[in-house]
């Protein structure tokens, strides 16, 4: 029933959506020359005539701040109950085990998946900070992921993803600061939109070693994808947590394969 659901909503609400909103469909010809939302007019990288001609919404920039160390996701600090419930839900099913919520001070609901990696805290930390290979964590509905520029305030990366079955191709540049210590015991990697055909978005993976004699850590993903098309809230609220819970996958499979002793 739920895939038919979803099937429903692809195929029948979404392209409407999209007709109605005037973004490009297989149907007809592309504009001849790019619009004010197209990656090329606004400073995107583009390599092909498909970046300049989809139109997403217009084109928007942020400072990119990285967050208040007393605001979400670096506070407030998780009660030792929760921190325990964590624990005991991770023995269980290590995940990757997917939700949705509003964040402290937030008004936008997020994507959530959290999972025990077994592998040590220093490997997977290593991964998400390596952004070079960030298109092996972004999964296969990421067309392009690549870095576009590095400087003292962070890590610049484009990311480039065909939603609505290609009827319509969203781009926007994240930049991901340095891993920043946050609440009971972890850490924060967090990235902030700068500009794009969105509105906005902002990625956070939180890790911690996991308690025991066991060099495993949890780690968790939260992310919020704003973009400037109408939608079902359920079908973007099942988009997000997928998203996480594909890059909580994509992390234990390149952790554990470079911590596996060589045989």
């Amino acid at each position: 029933m739920a895939e038919t659901v979803r099937s429903l909503v692809t195929a029948v609400v979404l392209p409407l959506i999209a007709l109605g909103c005037g973004v490009p469909t297989s149907e007809g010809a592309p504009p001849a020359s790019p619009s004010a939302a197209s990656p090329a007019a606004s400073g995107a990288p583009s390599s092909s005539r498909e970046d300049s001609t989809a139109k997403a919404g217009p084109a928007a920039a942020a400072p990119a701040t990285p967050s208040d160390p007393g605001s979400w996701p670096f506070a407030p600090a998780p009660s030792a109950g929760e921190l325990r419930a964590q624990t005991d839900r991770l023995a269980k099913d290590q995940g990757p085990i997917k939700t949705n919520w509003t964040p402290p001070g937030k008004s936008d609901r997020y994507g959530h998946a959290e999972g025990l990696i077994a592998a040590p805290y220093d490997v997977v930390r290593a991964r998400l900070l390596d952004f070079p290979h960030y298109k092996e964590l972004a999964g296969p509905k990421f067309k392009k992921v690549s870095v576009v520029d590095k400087s003292a305030s962070g890590t610049d990366l484009y990311f480039q993803l065909p939603i609505m079955k290609g009827l319509v191709t969203i781009w926007y540049v994240t930049r991901f600061g340095a891993a920043r210590p946050g609440m009971g015991g972890a850490e924060i990697i967090e990235g902030k939109f700068v500009k794009g055909n969105i509105k906005d978005m902002q990625i956070a993976f939180t890790i911690r070693p996991a308690p025991g004699p066991e060099q495993k850590t949890i780690l968790v993903c939260d992310l919020n994808l704003a973009i400037n098309l109408p939608a079902p809230q359920a079908a973007l609220d099942e988009e997000l947590r997928d998203a996480c819970g594909d890059a909580v996958n994509a992390v234990r499979a390149r952790t554990t394969q470079s911590a596996a002793p060589a045989l």
